[in-house]
């Protein structure tokens, strides 16, 4: 019988970034920008020191229709719980440096965090925090 993880309780939270890339930067820049956002999932740590990303897909918009508003790169990325998602965001020190590496090279991006079959309700409102938020 196959490895069978146990159900996660409750939906996950699906964190997704799309990604306009700045038409100056070199290739090698933006292939070290993948190789590190691509091990995001085993070096992103909590506190207890465990990997808390579910799953990452990363992916170039490979779209014909006329929509993509000029972006080019997906990634979604999900957490099994909104708590997991506020620590990526605002205090994991892997992503921290991170985003603030990939900076320089995003010209433009969107980001949408939704929980499965939620259509209707309040808008989230961030956690508090004492330290300023620096994006996705």
């Amino acid at each position: 019988m196959g490895d069978i993880s146990p159900p996660l309780p409750g939906p996950l939270i699906t964190h997704i970034v799309l990604f306009k890339y700045k038409s100056d930067i070199t290739w090698t820049d933006l292939q070290a920008h993948f190789d590190v956002f691509l091990q995001l999932p085993k070096t992103c740590l909590n506190k207890e020191g465990k990997p808390y990303m579910v799953s990452m897909k990363a992916g170039k918009n490979q779209s014909w229709e006329p929509y993509s508003k000029g972006l080019t790169h997906g990634f979604i990325l999900e957490f099994a719980a909104q708590s997991d998602l506020d620590y990526y965001l605002l205090e994991d020190p892997i992503h921290a440096a991170f985003s603030l590496a990939a900076k320089p090279l995003i010209e433009d991006s969107v980001v949408l965090d939704i929980h499965d079959k939620v259509l209707f309700g309040p808008t989230p409102t961030a956690p508090l925090i004492s330290k300023p938020y620096r994006g996705s």
